[in-house]
């Protein structure tokens, strides 16, 4: 199945591209793109800990199980006072 993956801010910065398209098996959870997004770009990787990811603009945990046309976002921390 393939998901599309928003990317904003720094993470946008990083991969230079405002959304990827991701090939995942069915059944496949957010920690599987994850995994999948750190190999494919190690900027991502390095931020994952700090990283929030909406699922059909829903704040989602790792566990979840993904469905064909779901719509991720990845929204790096946001700092400031």
């Amino acid at each position: 199945m393939d998901i599309g993956v928003k990317l904003f801010a720094s993470l946008r910065e990083a991969v230079g591209r405002e959304e990827v398209t991701v090939r995942l098996p069915e059944g496949a959870s957010t920690r599987d793109l994850l995994d999948r997004l750190g190999a494919s770009y190690p900027a991502l990787a390095a931020q994952r800990g700090a990283l929030a990811v909406a699922v059909n603009m829903e704040l989602s945990r790792p566990e979840r199980v993904l469905a064909p046309g779901d719509e991720v976002a990845l929204l790096p921390p946001v700092g400031g006072g």
